[in-house]
């Protein structure tokens, strides 16, 4: 007798259930299953327990099962701001001269670039020996202004030799106003569906990066700056 009106109740209670849940909309049905299954199962997991014929851990173990669905949801949807922060720390600035096409990331303070012309032209600066950078800082010196100094820039930042010595401080002169969208974005390490707040955000990550003792210039904070002024102007 008992048995049966554990059967009577337990048909109703789906009844109801089911009532409520075709009330429901349509978006929330999926959340409100998962939890009705949460609950049957704890439920199931507490009655066994209390009748000893299910030990406690394996109820625990049995109640996370449907947990798992909550714990992937929530991973999927936190994967776009995840994948989003991994880009926002590895986006390198790019920085492109006459000569010289230049790649620094802020995060790792790695910078390399290619050669683009004359005599180490399609060589990367990394595998160029000191007394090939130097001779290239005196070449440049000659051809290119802003070249010669994205190279000294490299030759400090990366702790080359001291072919630096060349170098002038006063390179926050330099003027870029012919600097393109395209370079812009590059050097703030920005797409071209970029908003303003991006920018400015981008603006202030990378000048923070460029403090000296976080191996910084003023070259390549007037580059940063310039280009922010650029996309904003």
């Amino acid at each position: 007798m008992i048995k049966v009106l554990f059967l009577l109740g337990g048909i109703l209670a789906i009844w109801r259930w089911r009532g409520f849940l075709l009330k429901l909309p349509s978006e929330k049905r999926n959340s409100f299953l998962w939890k009705s299954v949460f609950f049957v199962v704890f439920l199931g997991s507490v009655g066994l327990v209390a009748m000893g014929k299910l030990h406690w851990i394996g109820a625990g173990l049995a109640a996370l099962v449907p947990m798992i669905k909550v714990i992937i949801s929530m991973g999927l949807r936190a994967l776009p701001f995840l994948q989003i922060f991994r880009g926002f720390r590895s986006s390198p600035s790019h920085i492109r001269t006459e000569y010289i096409d230049a790649e620094i990331n802020f995060y790792t303070k790695i910078m390399d670039g290619e050669v683009l012309s004359g005599d180490y032209g399609g060589r990367k600066l990394s595998t160029l020996t000191n007394d090939e950078l130097n001779s290239l800082s005196d070449w440049l010196k000659r051809k290119d202004r802003e070249s010669f100094i994205l190279l000294n820039t490299y030759m400090m930042k990366m702790g080359k030799s001291a072919g630096s010595k060349n170098f002038s401080q006063d390179q926050t002169n330099n003027s870029f106003s012919q600097m393109s969208k395209k370079d812009a974005l590059q050097i703030l390490g920005l797409n071209e569906s970029t908003t303003n707040d991006e920018i400015v955000k981008a603006h202030k990550r990378l000048v923070q990066r460029l403090h000296p003792d976080r191996g910084g210039s003023d070259y390549l904070a007037a580059k940063i700056n310039a280009a922010k002024d650029r996309l904003l102007g």
